[in-house]
C-alpha cells in the first residue's frame, strides 16, 4: 500500500512539474501586444498565419505549457480567441465565461496561469451585442443561475445610462473596464504581480461587423467619478436577493470611472 501511494505522488509531482514549466525567457507584455494586434489585422484582412498548430506543435506541449497571454473573455461562440488574434496550440491561455465577468472561480484560473506559468499578459476582452450585457440591461429576473452573471454585469449599466451613445455599446466597454480594475487590485496575488511589473493587465472590445479588437486605453480616467458597489460572486441560494441590492457582502466599494462615449483605438 505505501508503495502505491509513493508512486501516486511522485507520478503527481512529476505531472505538476511538467504543467507550471516556464520557458527560459517569456516574451514582454509590451511584446505579446504587439504580437496579439498583429494576428488580429490577419483576422480582419482573413490572411491568416495558423501559428503553432502543427503535430510537431501537439507532441511538444506534451511537457508543458507557456501560454503568453491570458484571455479572459466572454463564452459567446463567435468571439473565439485563437481565430480572432490568429493563435495557436498552447499560446493563450482561455479562461471564458459569459459577460467575460472575473468571480472567484475565474480569478483562480488566472492567478494560476500568472503566478505558476508566468505568463506577462492579460487581456479582458468584450465583444460587441454581448448576450450577458443586453441581458443585464433588460427589466424582469433572469432564469437559473444567470442572475449571478447579471449582478455583476449591472454596475456597467448603471455607469452606462445617460452617456452619449448605444447604452449597450457603451456597457459593453465599461464592463471591461470595470473587470480591468477590479483584477488590478485583486489581493493577494493579481495586485502584487500588477505592482511588481511581472502581470499586465488591459482591455479590449471585439466588433462582431468588422473582426477588429479596438484596444481601450491603458489610462481609462477621468475626473468624473461614480462610486458603484461591485457585487461578490453570488453563492447558492443568493440570486434572487443579489438582484434586489447590489451590495458586496464585505461592504466594498470600487470607484468606476465614467468616460464619455469616445472612440476607442
Amino acid at each position: 500500500m505505501k508503495v502505491v501511494i509513493m508512486r501516486t505522488v511522485v507520478a503527481i509531482a512529476l505531472c505538476s512539474a511538467a504543467v507550471v514549466a516556464a520557458p527560459d525567457k517569456m516574451p514582454s507584455a509590451d511584446a505579446v501586444l504587439r504580437e496579439l494586434k498583429a494576428g488580429n489585422d490577419h483576422h480582419v484582412a482573413k490572411r491568416y498565419q495558423h501559428p503553432h498548430q502543427s503535430a510537431a506543435r501537439q507532441r511538444e506541449l506534451n511537457a508543458g505549457q507557456s501560454p503568453h497571454a491570458i484571455i479572459l473573455t466572454c463564452a459567446d461562440s463567435r468571439v473565439a480567441p485563437e481565430i480572432i488574434l490568429d493563435q495557436g496550440l498552447g499560446d493563450l491561455f482561455d479562461v471564458r465565461v459569459a459577460g467575460n465577468v472575473a468571480t472567484d472561480d475565474v480569478l483562480g484560473s488566472v492567478e494560476y496561469s500568472a503566478l505558476h506559468l508566468h505568463t506577462p499578459l492579460l487581456v479582458v476582452l468584450g465583444h460587441q451585442k454581448c448576450g450577458a450585457v443586453t441581458a443585464a440591461a433588460e427589466a424582469g429576473e433572469a432564469e437559473g443561475h444567470m442572475p449571478s452573471l447579471v449582478t455583476l454585469i449591472r454596475p456597467a449599466i448603471d455607469a452606462a445610462k445617460g452617456l452619449p451613445g448605444d447604452l449597450i455599446e457603451n456597457a459593453v466597454r465599461i464592463n471591461v473596464e470595470n473587470v480591468v480594475r477590479q483584477i488590478r487590485g485583486s489581493k493577494p496575488v493579481l495586485a502584487e504581480l500588477v505592482e511588481r511589473g511581472e502581470l499586465t493587465v488591459v482591455g479590449a472590445v471585439y466588433s462582431l461587423d468588422t473582426g477588429k479588437v479596438a484596444w481601450l486605453p491603458h489610462d481609462q480616467t477621468r475626473t468624473a467619478r461614480l462610486v458603484t458597489p461591485i457585487p461578490d460572486p453570488l453563492r447558492p441560494g443568493e440570486a434572487k436577493s443579489a438582484l434586489r441590492v447590489c451590495v458586496p457582502a464585505k461592504a466594498r466599494r470600487q470607484v468606476v470611472s465614467i468616460r464619455a462615449a469616445s472612440p476607442l483605438r
